[in-house]
Formats: structure tokens, C-alpha cells, sequence
């Protein structure tokens, strides 16, 4: 069976999004266009769709929660956010690897890439669930942190069921990677979006409907179980090639994917140090109500980076899929287009953030918590020179080279926490914020380096690329040669 569908395999790698082209270089640049206008199109919802998700379930939470409860709500969803962590990182590395073998007619090892790492975050999924189930009734909540609406048998009941949410939401990591590496990214992104939303609006009623934390909690979980199940069928649909299964699982696939591999897992421990770490910190420092208001000001303070998430989102299979073809100028040219979009939506994002943010919290706080100034300014300059480095982020991950930047992102975010542990008191929200910003522009540079190095190209033409149009240059080239 295993031969019959490996030469299943061989014949549809002449499939209409794999085969040589044989229109030239324009046939190739046409199909390229085409599938960043739909990865645009399928990654523009998902700042839409978060927008949507905050600027309802926020004030609605709050209004019937209140902020105490709501704080308690935000430090115990935080708290599970460390199990992403268990999926060792595999589920971005899968990705990455499978886009770029595709694109070089390797299909086998594609497949050997995906059933290898799907068992590979199956069985460690269980052993994660499993553990959890058996530790988290001796966890003294009250002691670690500042609840002020629940026992600690009620938080820990939300916690493991939101910590099985979790667990079943790796999986769709590995089914992305599916959708990702067939030229189906558009496909699998908006399905994406939508389970999301799905399962949020859902929860917010529950949690509406009940007073409670832990029905919330449970509709989330129920949701995500029924959207993965929809989500590995319409990827059966889109590429039946891609089964889930053991035959293909292959221990040497997951040792050479196991450096990459760790290097995405640091990416969410990073950003779970900087957000959901600085959260606890301000709870057991602060307690919830400035929990709340810290993390709405963040919230409101990264609207441009949700902007930045759909250029690099949407270039990152473009990107693996040139990197896979050996096109560097085709790479280059991606991440000189992506980084001046992501300057220019930056900018305007924060300027219109600093002199209209205070109206727009009031209109969607309504006055629950109040607005502190310092802190969202310092957070808006967080997020700017956030924006930045991610974009150029993705050139390292689109080809697995990334560990060493996400390892030095931990690292940074580390010293980050333990500025902020020092800072908070004194200063109270705003040092919070002050730590987050030293990480951010030691990562900038460090991340531009390591990208332009492995584009081949020198920190001066890429500028020039970035601030000049490229209209003029074309103009510039012609005048030279007349």
C-alpha cells in the first residue's frame, strides 16, 4: 500500500500548482501575484476579525464581569499559553520544510516531513494533557497570584480545560503547514480566521449568559474540537495526498527538524515572556484591575502590528517557495516590497494611534479602567519597532535559519522581565512598558543583519530600495544607460 501511494504521489507532483513552468518568467511571476493577492486578501481578515473580537468582547466582558472578574479571566488564560510550547516548535518547521520540497518536486519528503511531525505532536500532546490533568488541582492559585473572584478548584478547572483548548489547537498548526506548502495558504488562513471568530463569539455568550469563567472556557474548547475536525477534512479535500498517518513518520525527518524546531518554539516562549509574563508580573505586583488596564493600552497600542502580521504572513510561503526554487532576486524582492509596506502602515498607524488613542479607549473602554498616557506612548514605540523586525523575521523562518535570532529573543525577553520586576514598583505600568521597548530595538538590529545576510544583499542598496520609490529607480537605470 505504502508504493502504491508513494507513485500516487510521484504523478500528482505535475499538478497545476507544482509543474515546470513553460511560460517563462512571467508565467512564474504571474502565479506568484496571484497567490499574494489571495494570502493578502485571507490574511487582511485576520487583523479584522481580531479587531472585531476585542472591540466587542472586551467592553462586554467588562460590563458584565467587571473588572476584577475580567482580570481574573486574563491571568488565568494566560497561564496556559506556555503549553503552545509543547509543540517543540514542529509545527512552523513543518511548514517552512514542506513549502520549500514542494517547490523543488520533492512530494515524498514533503509527506515524511508531515507524518512525522504530526506523530511526532501527537504524543506529546497526550503526555502534556495527561500531566497536566494530574498537577494542576495542587496549584495554590491565591498564593501565585491575586485572584479575586475564584477558589482555587474553580481556577484550576478553567486552567486544564482551556490547557486541552490549547493542546487540540496545535494540531492545526500541522494541518496549516498542509495548506501552506500545496498553494493553498489563502484556503487555510481564511478557514483559520473564521474558527477563530467562531469560537470566540460563542464563548463571550457563554460567558455572558453565565457569570462564569469556566463555561467560557468550555465553549472555547468545544469549538476548537469541532473547527480542527472541519479543518483536517477540508485539507483532505484540497491535497488528498497529505494523509495523516504513521506509514511515512520517520525519526530521522524529526532529528533534522529538531533544531529549527526549537528555534519556533523559542518565538512563542518570547512572546509569551513579553506578554502573558509581564501580565503575571503586574497581577502579583499590581493586582488585576492593573492587569486589565495594561492590557487593554497594549492591546489598542498593537492595532499596526496586526497590520504588519498580513504582509508577512502572506510572503512567508512566497518565501520558502523562492528559497526552495534557489530564486534569491524573487526573495529579495519580497522582503524589500514587504518591509517598505510594513514602514509606511507603521508610521501611520502610530502617529494616528498617538493623537486619537485617548478618544477612541474611552469610546471602547467606556470608562471601566482609566487611561494612562505614559504608558500607551511608551507602548506605541513598542510596537513600532516590533513591527519592524518582524517583518524581516520571516526571511530566516521561511527557510528554517532562524534559531539563533529566536534564541537571543528569549534571552532578551528574559532581561526584559527582570527590568520590569525592578521597574514596575517605582514606576508602575509605564517601567512595564519601558522594559518591553529595550528588547524590541536590540531585535531590530540583529534581525535586519541576519535577513539582508541571507538575501545577499548590502545594508545600503536594501536602504536606498526601501526609502526611494521603486518607479524612480527604474527612471534612475534608464537614465544611466541613455
Amino acid at each position: 500500500m505504502p508504493d502504491v501511494q508513494l507513485e500516487n504521489i510521484r504523478e500528482e507532483s505535475l499538478t497545476d500548482t507544482e509543474q515546470p513552468c513553460v511560460s517563462g518568467e512571467r508565467s512564474g511571476s504571474s502565479a506568484v501575484r496571484r497567490r499574494m493577492v489571495r494570502g493578502l486578501g485571507a490574511t487582511a481578515l485576520q487583523p479584522i476579525v481580531i479587531a472585531a473580537i476585542q472591540l466587542g468582547t472586551i467592553p462586554a466582558l467588562l460590563h458584565f464581569w467587571g473588572a476584577a472578574k475580567y482580570g481574573d479571566w486574563l491571568i488565568l488564560s494566560a497561564i496556559p499559553t506556555y503549553l503552545t510550547l509543547s509543540n517543540l516548535g514542529f509545527g512552523d518547521a513543518s511548514g517552512s520544510d514542506m513549502t520549500m520540497r514542494v517547490a523543488a518536486g520533492d512530494r515524498k519528503g514533503a509527506l515524511e516531513t508531515y507524518q512525522s511531525c504530526w506523530v511526532l505532536l501527537s504524543a506529546v500532546s497526550l503526555f502534556v494533557g495527561l500531566l497536566a490533568a494530574g498537577l494542576v488541582w495542587k496549584i495554590p492559585w491565591h498564593h501565585w497570584v491575586k485572584l479575586s473572584t475564584l477558589s482555587d478548584v474553580q481556577a484550576s478547572a478553567v486552567v486544564l480545560v482551556l490547557a486541552v483548548y490549547i493542546l487540540f489547537g496545535l494540531q492545526c498548526g500541522i494541518l496549516e503547514s498542509g495548506f501552506r506548502c500545496d498553494g493553498n495558504f489563502a484556503t487555510g488562513t481564511l478557514f483559520g480566521s473564521v474558527m477563530h471568530l467562531v469560537e470566540t463569539v460563542l464563548g463571550t455568550f457563554a460567558g455572558v449568559l453565565t457569570g462564569s469563567l469556566l463555561w467560557p472556557a468550555v465553549t472555547y474548547l468545544v469549538s476548537r474540537l469541532a473547527g480542527t475536525i472541519a479543518y483536517s477534512l477540508l485539507l483532505r479535500k484540497k491535497s488528498p495526498w497529505l494523509s495523516l498517518g504513521f506509514a511515512y513518520a520517520s525519526l530521522s525527518r524529526v532529528k533534522a527538524l529538531a533544531k529549527p524546531g526549537l528555534g519556533f518554539m523559542a518565538l512563542p516562549l518570547a512572546n509569551a515572556i513579553s506578554i502573558q509574563g509581564f501580565t503575571l508580573l503586574i497581577a502579583s505586583m499590581l493586582g488585576a484591575i492593573a492587569v486589565t488596564t495594561f492590557s487593554t493600552l497594549r492591546t489598542l497600542s498593537r492595532v499596526n502590528f496586526q497590520l504588519m502580521t498580513v504582509i508577512a504572513w502572506a510572503i512567508w510561503p512566497e518565501l520558502s517557495r523562492a528559497f526552495g526554487e534557489g530564486n534569491i532576486p524573487r526573495a529579495r524582492t519580497l522582503h524589500r516590497h514587504a518591509y517598505r509596506a510594513g514602514l509606511a502602515l507603521t508610521l501611520m498607524t502610530t502617529v494616528a494611534l498617538w493623537f486619537f488613542g485617548p478618544m477612541l479607549y474611552q469610546l471602547w473602554i467606556r470608562n471601566a479602567v482609566p487611561f494612562d498616557a505614559a504608558c500607551f506612548h511608551i507602548l506605541l514605540f513598542v510596537t513600532l519597532a516590533n513591527s519592524l523586525w518582524f517583518t524581516s523575521s520571516v526571511v530566516p523562518m521561511s527557510t528554517n535559519a532562524h534559531h539563533r535570532i529566536t534564541a537571543i529573543y528569549v534571552v532578551l525577553s528574559l532581561l526584559s522581565l527582570g527590568i520590569g520586576s525592578v521597574l514596575v514598583l517605582p514606576l508602575g505600568r509605564t517601567g512595564a512598558a519601558l522594559a518591553l521597548l529595550l528588547t524590541d530595538i536590540s531585535m531590530n538590529y540583529l534581525v535586519l543583519r541576519t535577513s539582508l545576510r541571507q538575501l545577499r544583499e548590502g545594508f545600503g542598496p536594501f536602504v536606498q530600495a526601501i526609502l526611494i520609490f521603486p518607479r524612480f529607480l527604474r527612471l534612475s537605470e534608464q537614465a544611466k544607460h541613455s
